[in-house]
């Protein structure tokens, strides 16, 4: 069947106008990740009726993908998630425009990439790759749109031109993909990572086996539906001009299932600033052992209180 894009989206014009409308019906979007957010915010975009997409990434459907990722069904396990998540939203609007990239882009292809689009959404779960995306972002005058959940607690935030960048507001150096990777897997970060903990409630041993490897990223449905629904209004509200974005340093900020209007965190900012310090070379830390029992006596610490909390009759 034919749709006119006034029947499918017809309830969006009580509203928006027919110039705002028209405005997210050519706004070209790039979302470079296959993660649930992803998936989710280009469904939910296809439904505010978007109809020019970029989706990039290089993943299959796990069984572990059942719990939060929108294209995951017992029959697509195993099956490419870009190609399915392309199937999706022409199955909301067959008119819709979508140009699939079955990798994610390297450093030299993000340039001309995020270039030809209009609104950028780094969606992957690597921290020092999404950097990157938002550097390029920036340099190209695109707003960004940063949708960071994990456990219960999250991060979503529209990043431009003339906003602080994500190295700013988190308290991370503007070092290059390789230094980021290194230093990103030092026990020192690994260990300044406990809001996972203490606001996204991430089990201890959790933690500690996500961050070794072992283990995926700790996430619940609802709250990275939830991360991805706000990003979507953000990508909505920059798409359009009509009202304004929440745009960094402000932030709409998941806490332990909670959702506020917010800021980041001038405390963590500092923290991570004060452990890159001294933490950003071999010699620092090697100086600075005694972090490391700093660090045990406060994980041991959040280790008690997660097993009083067990013990609590329900």
């Amino acid at each position: 069947m034919e749709f006119d894009y006034k029947d499918l989206f017809g309830r969006n014009y009580g509203i928006l106008n027919e110039k705002e409308q028209q405005r997210i019906s050519e706004t070209k979007i790039v979302i470079i990740g296959d993660t649930g957010t992803g998936e989710v915010l280009a469904t939910l975009l296809a439904r505010c009726g978007f109809t020019r997409f970029t989706i990039a990434g290089n993943g299959i459907y796990r069984p572990s993908d059942m719990n939060r990722q929108i294209g995951c069904f017992s029959d697509t396990v195993g099956k490419n998630k870009v190609d399915i998540i392309a199937k999706l939203l022409l199955s909301i609007n067959p008119a819709i425009r979508i140009t699939t990239l079955h990798h994610l882009p390297s450093e030299a292809e993000m340039d001309q990439l995020i270039a030809m689009n209009d609104i950028a959404v780094p969606a992957v779960d690597d921290l020092s790759y999404s950097l990157l995306l938002f550097r390029v972002a920036r340099k190209h005058c695109i707003p960004a749109i940063l949708c960071v959940p994990a456990g219960t607690m999250g991060w979503v935030s529209v990043f431009t031109k003339d906003s602080p960048t994500p190295e700013d507001v988190f308290g991370i150096p503007k070092l290059d993909y390789p230094s980021l990777v290194n230093v990103m897997r030092t026990r020192e970060f690994r260990c300044a990572q406990y809001p996972y903990v203490t606001s996204g409630n991430w089990r201890v041993q959790w933690f500690f086996d996500y961050f070794t490897g072992k283990r995926p990223l700790a996430l619940l449905c609802p709250v990275e539906w939830l991360a991805a629904s706000l990003a979507a209004l953000e990508t909505v509200k920059t798409a359009t001009g009509r009202w304004s974005p929440m745009t960094a340093p402000r932030c709409w900020y998941l806490s332990k299932g909670n959702v506020r209007a917010s800021r980041f965190s001038t405390f963590v900012r500092l923290h991570r600033k004060l452990g890159w310090a001294l933490f950003g070379s071999d010699n620092g830390t090697r100086m600075h052992r005694l972090t490391h029992f700093i660090w045990n006596k406060f994980f041991k610490y959040l280790r008690r209180q997660e097993k009083n909390r067990s013990r609590v009759p329900q």
